[in-house]
């Protein structure tokens, strides 16, 4: 038998380590998740794409569009 066990803050201490492990393990899961989550890093990579195409395509027509005859 353990003394520790017997102590009226034992359990209060217990329940404050486990909730802190298990919070700290889901922050490792969920850091590690959008660390390697291809999927997710492939659609930004995509989105990126497209947002640098469509800047250069308003680009060139807003230099297009600057020489217009008065």
């Amino acid at each position: 038998m353990n003394a520790a066990t017997l102590s009226p803050g034992s359990g209060l201490m217990a329940g404050w380590a486990v909730r802190t492990g298990l919070d700290l393990a889901g922050w490792g899961l969920r850091r590690a998740t959008r660390r390697t989550d291809r999927d997710r890093i492939l659609s930004r990579l995509e989105a990126r794409t497209v947002a640098e195409s469509a800047l250069a395509e308003r680009d060139a027509l807003i230099r297009s569009a600057g020489h217009l005859p008065l």
